[in-house]
């Protein structure tokens, strides 16, 4: 039988654009486009900065949902707690991993506008074209 793992949902999510839904700080839904992710340490984290409203909502309200689909997978859904962390080796692996997050914060993890976030009591749900479900739980 075939699982799905924190690791398999991050290259999942590497495959391409994935949406981040939110509850806004005026109570509205907000889903944004992302392009990056780290698994690291047991944690899916993902970055922004501290002058976006994704960081007000996230520390507003911490629920929060991922979904892609792509052209084999017709959806996986990610639902969890957002937690902003400080930990400079997250920073570093997402830096490490994407170029352009490094350009954007001068290589510098401890940059005073790059912040990270993970994603804690996850639940995702992986379903493909043919109706074959898997799930993860933490």
């Amino acid at each position: 039988m075939e699982y799905l793992t924190l690791a398999k949902i991050g290259k999942i999510l590497d495959l391409g654009v994935f949406y981040l839904a939110t509850k806004g700080t005026c109570g509205n839904p907000r889903v944004r486009p992302m392009r990056s992710n780290i698994v690291h340490n047991g944690k899916l984290y993902l970055g922004t900065t501290l002058n976006k409203n994704l960081y007000k909502h996230i520390t507003q309200y911490s629920g929060v949902e991922l979904c892609i689909s792509t052209t084999d997978i017709l959806a996986l859904r990610v639902r969890g707690e957002a937690r902003v962390a400080n930990h400079i080796d997250a920073k570093e692996a997402l830096m490490a991993k994407y170029e352009r997050i490094a350009k954007v914060f001068d290589n510098n993890p401890n940059h005073p506008d790059f912040a990270i976030f993970y994603l804690e009591n996850i639940s995702a749900r992986l379903q493909d074209f043919n109706g074959n479900i898997l799930t993860y739980k933490e």
